[in-house]
């Protein structure tokens, strides 16, 4: 949320500096994340005497001035047709910074030039070129009188502004406004704050304060709206807003359409209500109807966006048809235009759960619902209403007609909330006086009064969040500051938890494949709608959607990490990374038998990925790619370091390998197809490992501790055998199948060579193996490794048709 401080001293009347006021602000809980500026001080820009005008001679729309700046006559080229000896002009000297953006995050700055061979010693201004306006047609002329040299910051007031961005706490709604921020403010330095709502009688502003209003309101659905006040004007001529209010807006970055618009704009920025103009002339039969509707209905808002809005959101209609969509957006079929001269101003309390529904539902989020979903202040509602009426009369004229209509089904009652200093004081460990913090909620809004058991506080309207003793307690602290609260002088040490297993185990994986070279990355649990199209129908009955998306892009439960890996791939590769890989621990969701929630199968997965070069290209080597190998190198050294090396199974097929824990299936790791790394735009080729954590966790459970073991005094014995077999028998199988006969004695095997061409027939291979056999009582020969040899070949030839190679 952006708040403009000179917007901001309006309200409260503060010597701070812009550092001060945002240090401020931030240790009441309302977070200052950034400190812009916009517009302009003036600083270098002088009136100016135009002595003389002559044509450029190389351009025929250029002009020469000769120009009295108080201190000096300089020459400038000027290309505005209204230019004449004897103006005053505001004129920028050489060195002046414009509020003019040439290019993003840069603004003009005025140098010496030549322009079309004729020197310029500087640049005689439009008001669009000095902020203060949208003219473009020409220079600004000034009053004749001035005198030339004179700063322009005296001739027109400066636009120089800064801008503080809030990061705003949903609990906080009272501070999404200018009046609530100052009020905060107020409340840490005691400085005079002032309400723009206080002291607006409506007679001033009406033209007939009596008889019959002149539109019939009705609110048809009281749980959904509170209360609803309209306001009638005519007479009204519809214009610009003064250029004051259109740089606030500007400033904290809304643009400015007219009077009317800017109007309720202003006051939504102002005071925290939202408030809508409709002309008074497109609503049928001077009605207006709040109701809802219980079928899904067709509705055309101000964006010309026509969007069909759930059944049960709430609407605002007139005697024929819906004009607005409660607290989010209005109709284009009522919106104000240059030729209204008649509006009426709705200011409303709507229910924030019904306008977050209907935001969500149709992914709109407006400065309106932003508010009335975390809660507008019930009892401002009239005040906002009439504000907007008294600016609305002082920039366009016209008058209120007939009285103001106030519906209040439902009356606000505030609550009351008794705090203890006492117990505050406990609380904080502070010693402050039971005045000091009545001091303190007074300034806030709580009009405190002192009973017997202790201080009574009425919660303003403005503070839902407050509900019990410890809110008020927080108040007093964040006010009082924290860095004010003293220290104990000493510190409590306390044993730590025991951290569960599966937390314990989460790290151990995290930070196996930290070691590994991997790079944990984190991506959206929430899929868009469109990766339906990219699975089969089996899948796609799996998935669990959303019941109101955030947007169509965040509408399904993830079933599996591999979407968030190959997006996170591509956006690496298309910023020129050679290589890629990662690893990711995150939930999925498919439809099955519920642990939590019926009917909802819910886990944790690991994603283990490669994608394009293992390494890069060297004076001393070519680049290489990853490989169906590197991906299964990297999982078996994660078991291996989980010390489930020997409890885990592998099942292969083609470009596919699943991995089983005593028969139970743990995950697969695969080739991404050409058809999905296309639907990536990811044009190398990916890898991937997913591995269900719940179950790897069960079997890690029984894993026994870890013990010491000594070093083996004998030497180990090595053993290579080849063996010649049919190309599609899997090496990794053949390992497994030699380790369960090995025994004991077996410390290692590894496959050390592949070869497949002559002189062996087509359709067979050779894989050689090295058996590393060690044993911790004697020195093996021969003649002890011969009959588990024998064993093995004997084994390999009936199980996989393995011969011995010559």
């Amino acid at each position: 949320m952006n708040i403009s401080l000179n917007w901001l001293r309006e309200y409260i009347d503060t010597n701070l500096s812009d550092a001060e006021i945002a240090e401020k602000l931030t240790l009441t809980g309302l977070e200052v994340e950034e400190i812009t500026s916009s517009g302009s001080d003036f600083s270098g820009i002088v009136v100016g005497e135009v002595l003389s005008v002559k044509s450029h001679p190389n351009a025929d729309k250029l002009t020469l001035c000769e120009v009295n700046t108080g201190t000096e006559t300089v020459q400038i080229v000027c290309g505005a047709p209204n230019v004449a000896a004897g103006q005053k002009v505001p004129v920028a000297t050489v060195g002046t910074e414009l509020p003019v953006e040439i290019k993003e995050g840069e603004n003009l700055v005025i140098r010496k030039s030549k322009i079309r061979g004729e020197a310029s010693f500087g640049m005689i201004c439009a008001e669009d070129e000095l902020g203060i306006g949208t003219d473009h047609s020409g220079i600004m002329v000034l009053d004749p009188a001035l005198t030339a040299g004179t700063p322009f910051s005296e001739v027109v007031k400066p636009t120089k502004d800064s801008v503080i961005e809030i990061g705003l706490t949903p609990n906080r709604p009272d501070a999404a406004c200018h009046v609530g921020t100052a009020r905060d403010l107020h409340a840490v330095t005691g400085e005079a704050f002032k309400h723009p709502g206080d002291n607006l009688p409506s007679h001033e502003l009406t033209k007939e304060s009596s008889g019959n209003p002149s539109v019939k309101i009705s609110i048809l659905n009281d749980e959904l709206c509170h209360r609803y006040v309209g306001i009638v004007m005519k007479g009204i001529n519809v214009s610009e807003s003064p250029v004051w209010v259109q740089q606030r807006l500007k400033a904290i970055g809304l643009r400015p359409r007219n009077a009317i618009v800017d109007a309720t704009n202003y006051v939504l920025h102002e005071m925290g209500q939202p408030l809508h103009a409709f002309d008074l002339k497109t609503l049928s039969g001077a009605e207006i109807q709040v109701k809802s509707f219980d079928k899904e209905t067709s509705f055309t808002t101000l964006d010309e966006t026509k969007r069909k809005v759930p059944a049960g959101s709430l609407f605002i209609c007139d005697a024929e048809k819906p004009v607005a969509l409660a607290g989010v957006m209005g109709g284009i079929n009522s919106e104000i235009s240059d030729s209204t001269t008649e509006i009426l101003i709705e200011s409303a309390w709507f229910e924030p759960v019904s306008v977050r529904k209907t935001s969500r539902s149709l992914a709109l989020q407006t400065d309106s619902s932003y508010r009335f979903e975390r809660g507008v202040d019930p009892t401002i509602t009239l005040k906002a209403a009439l504000r907007c009426a008294a600016l609305i009369q002082e920039w366009c004229g016209g008058s209120i007609e007939g009285p103001v209509i106030d519906i209040n089904p439902v009356v606000y009652e505030p609550k009351k909330l008794t705090l203890r200093p006492e117990r505050a004081n406990k609380l904080l460990g502070t010693s402050l006086s039971g005045e000091a913090m009545a001091q303190i909620l007074q300034r806030l809004g709580f009009l405190p009064e002192h009973t017997s058991g202790g201080i009574e506080c009425t919660i303003p309207a403005f503070r839902p969040d407050v509900s019990i003793e410890v809110d008020l307690i927080e108040e007093i602290a964040r006010i009082y500051d924290y860095n004010n609260i003293p220290t104990t002088g000493r510190i409590t040490f306390a044993r730590p938890p025991v951290i569960p297993f599966n937390e314990s185990f989460l790290q151990q994986v995290r930070l196996a494949c930290v070691k590994l070279g991997l790079q944990e990355i984190y991506s959206n649990s929430l899929l868009p709608e469109s990766v339906k199209k990219e699975m089969s129908d089996e899948m796609v009955e799996l998935l669990i959607p959303t019941l109101n998306p955030i947007s169509r892009d965040q509408a399904i439960m993830r079933p599996d990490l591999s979407y968030g890996f190959l997006r996170s791939a591509a956006y690496n590769f298309n910023r020129k990374a050679s290589g890629f890989r990662a690893f990711e621990i995150g939930r999925v969701f498919t439809k099955g038998t519920g642990k939590w929630i019926d009917g909802v199968d819910e886990h944790r997965n690991l994603l283990i990925a490669v994608a394009g070069n293992k390494t890069t290209q060297h004076w001393q080597h070519p680049e290489t790619a990853f490989t169906f190998h590197d991906l299964k190198a990297l999982t078996d050294s994660l078991f291996s370091q989980l010390r489930l090396g020997e409890k885990v199974s592998y099942e292969y097929q083609e470009d596919l390998i699943h991995f089983q824990v005593n028969n139970t299936q743990l995950g697969i790791a695969y080739r991404v197809t050409k058809e999905i790394r296309k639907k990536f735009e990811l044009d190398n080729e990916a890898y991937i490992a997913e591995i269900n954590l719940d179950l790897l966790a069960k079997a890690a459970a029984n894993t026994e501790p870890i013990r010491y073991k000594p070093v083996p005094k004998y030497p180990a014995f090595e053993y290579d055998i080849a063996l010649i077999t049919d190309s599609n028998v899997n090496a990794g199988e053949m390992q497994d199948f030699i380790r369960k006969l090995g025994g004991r004695q077996l410390a290692d095997i590894q496959v050390f060579d592949v070869f497949e061409g002559k002189p062996l027939e087509k359709g067979q291979k050779s894989v050689a193996f090295r058996l590393l056999f060690q044993d911790s009582e004697k020195t093996l020969t021969i003649k002890n490794v011969e009959p588990k040899i024998n064993k093995i070949t004997k084994g390999l030839s009936k199980t996989f048709g393995a011969q011995l190679r010559a």
